[in-house]
């Protein structure tokens, strides 16, 4: 029987960092991947901040875009255009960043195996299979990073993420994109309960998408959102499941969950690149130096739930209040906030202070601007009254350790 201080279950960039930063600490790891690790198909549209890079530790070999700008577009037809003078996203090749990242896990010293799944699990014990082969091992830790549905928090009575978005995407081919800029669309119609977006990837290439409540048909409503606004050649198309909200608890004894099995997602947008990698880089460390130090319980790896709260925990639970108010309003309630918003100096904060891994931290840039304050009036009326908005200045100012919902 082999024997692991680590073993890590899934190898997208969650499981990818984790492990890597497991080794780092002196740990001896297994990473199973049950795909052949290139990352494809990549579930994913790819849009991430410029510090994500950095933070997965991977170099800037994968960006196919830089992002200035983008287009919001209202139910009722209005637009807003918003633009900065800096990069505020980039575009990725997934693929490539996910070899990328196994590739530097190996490098570290971990042992990868595809084309391997995990069978069953307990305490200090993993089973996996390869082909027909099944082989028991020995760890002190089990990392579960197997998405929003995982079998390792099955297996060990973790909770799963209870809310869920299906997402629908294709890439479709488009002679007339905006190099650097997004687009944006909402309304009951197109994708209700979320947006639909429209990114430039590759030369020619737009991966346009939406996503909706578990149940929705998604495959329909993006054939009809593509038949009216992109009707280029779909050359690729995928479908997937988004968890919005984190679960109760991301540790047992000997086991920790990290990224979609831990919903780990930022539920205005859905993305989980970098929450996922910020918190997988805990993972890692925690359970390493927990095996090392043979005291894989559940006390001991709660620190990493510690940790991961105090780093991304209130940002998290910001992004679920707001996404509570905003994807409940009705076409009418988003185009009076569409109105409420269309304004030079309101276009322009925006614009300079929006951070797509920190939504809160665009509250604090219009309080000093007391002419704004009238539509930030008409905001609060759309947004459904000051007990909504309490709710969110709650998380957006309150110290990020002592925030509970």
């Amino acid at each position: 029987m082999r024997n692991y201080d680590v073993v890590v279950v899934g190898g997208g960039p969650a499981g990818a960092v984790a492990a890597r930063h497991a080794t780092v600490v002196g740990a001896r790891v297994l990473l199973i991947e049950q795909g052949d690790g290139s990352g494809e198909p990549a579930r994913c549209t790819g849009l991430v901040s410029p510090r994500t890079l950095d933070l997965l530790g991977a170099s800037t070999t994968s960006v196919l875009r830089e992002i200035r700008g983008g287009t919001l577009h209202a139910p009722g037809g209005r637009t807003l255009n918003i633009r900065a003078d800096t990069v505020k996203a980039v575009v990725l090749d997934r693929g490539r960043l996910n070899r990328e990242l196994i590739e530097l896990a190996a490098s570290a010293g971990v042992e990868v195996r595809t084309h391997t799944r995990a069978v069953a699990a307990t305490t200090g014990r993993v089973w996996i299979k390869h082909q027909r082969n099944k082989e028991e091992l020995k760890t002190a830790v089990i990392i579960g990073a197997d998405g929003p549905q995982s079998a390792i928090a099955s297996w060990f009575s973790l909770p799963h993420p209870t809310q869920l978005l299906v997402a629908s995407q294709v890439v479709v081919t488009e002679d007339h994109l905006t190099p650097d800029g997004i687009e944006v669309f909402f309304g009951s119609d197109v994708a209700p309960g979320f947006f639909a977006w429209a990114v430039p990837a590759e030369e020619r290439c737009l991966r346009v998408g939406l996503a909706a409540p578990l149940g929705t048909d998604t495959t329909a409503l993006l054939t009809r959102f593509l038949g009216r606004r992109f009707p280029g050649e779909v050359v690729e198309q995928i479908r997937g499941i988004i968890p919005i909200g984190t679960v109760e608890t991301t540790v047992g004894d000997g086991v920790l969950l990290v990224g979609d099995a831990a919903g780990q997602v930022k539920p205005t947008s859905g993305g989980g690149i970098y929450t996922g990698g910020m918190c997988a880089r805990i993972a890692g460390e925690i359970a390493g130096y927990a095996a090392l130090a043979g005291k894989p319980n559940r006390t001991t790896l709660a620190e990493y739930e510690r940790r991961w709260q105090r780093e991304i925990g209130r940002e998290l639970r910001f992004g679920l209040a707001a996404r509570r108010a905003l994807f409940a309003l009705s076409n009418s309630e988003i185009d009076v906030i569409f109105a409420a918003i269309d304004e030079p100096l309101i276009l322009s904060l925006i614009a300079k202070k929006g951070d797509i891994d920190y939504p809160s931290r665009l509250v604090h840039s219009f309080l000093p601007h007391q002419k704004l304050w009238p539509r930030l009036l008409a905001l609060i009326t759309a947004l459904g009254g000051w007990g909504k908005i309490e709710e969110l200045a709650r998380l957006a100012f309150a110290p990020r350790d002592h925030v509970t919902l």
